[in-house]
């Protein structure tokens, strides 16, 4: 459930769901521990399992930190990549003669601002939407530098002018490929299940020391929504910045 439904939620809700998650479990676990001691049973549990789980959990938590840190990284560094590559391309098509570079200017322009929408777009239904508007752009601004080049299409500028269209064609499919790579679902679905039984061993152990347990779980709690939060490129927080493109769009002029 939670590794298909949690992404549905606003931050602050998963994070919510989980502190109390969290807490619940450290009540059912103290629950435990009290009624084998009504009855007169060993505890079960000790400091060493306890000691040993969380190393685990911490180990775990750091795991898939690393996973999401990595994909945040590669996603603004497309960014970058992309900025550079449209950069390029106008920088080249200025060097074509007329009418080819009046023919391009308009559609290289249109194009970069397409491409900061596609990085702002929020929601799956206009990252599609923006992606196709991409689509159709590039069949149309392919056909169009094929017509420009023609006059010199055996020169080495030709060779530049189409290496670098090609460059950033292929950058805006690598950014919605790794827009969609998030950290596995089931990942994130052991993590919390962890977390669930660390935080019933910690009742069973420490259940009197709730303000310390409490703690302990909003700590892991702002852990987790980091986490989560670096996982989706244009929801929460953290976002991936299009500072590049919007720099290399302002760099063609209005």
């Amino acid at each position: 459930m939670f590794s298909t439904t949690v992404f549905d939620w606003s931050l602050w809700l998963a994070s919510l769901g989980i502190f109390v998650s969290l807490s619940l479990a450290r009540e059912f676990g103290y629950w435990f521990y009290r009624s084998r001691e009504r009855r007169g049973l060993e505890p079960v549990g000790d400091n060493f399992t306890l000691t040993t789980v969380l190393g685990l959990l911490a180990l775990l938590v750091s795991f898939t930190f690393s996973m999401s840190l990595s994909r945040y990284d590669a996603r603004r560094e497309l960014v970058n990549a992309e900025a550079n590559a449209i950069g390029t391309t106008w920088l080249r098509v200025q060097l074509l003669d007329e009418p080819a570079r009046a023919e391009l200017n308009p559609m290289l322009k249109a194009y970069a601002d397409e491409r900061v929408i596609y990085g702002v777009a929020k929601s799956d239904k206009d990252q599609a939407a923006s992606y196709a508007r991409t689509s159709a752009m590039q069949a149309t601004l392919w056909q169009a530098m094929t017509r420009g080049i023609e006059p010199i299409r055996t020169t080495p500028l030709s060779a530049l002018v189409i290496s670098t269209t090609n460059e950033t064609f292929d950058l805006a499919a690598s950014r919605k490929a790794s827009r969609g790579a998030h950290v596995p679902r089931r990942v994130l679905a052991v993590m919390f299940v962890y977390a669930l039984i660390v935080a019933f061993l910690v009742g069973n152990e420490r259940g009197k020391a709730r303000w310390a347990t409490s703690l302990l779980f909003l700590l892991l709690t702002l852990a987790t929504a980091l986490i989560l939060d670096l996982d989706q490129p244009t929801r929460g927080a953290i976002k991936v910045s299009q500072q590049p493109l919007i720099d290399a769009r302002a760099a063609m002029g209005p």
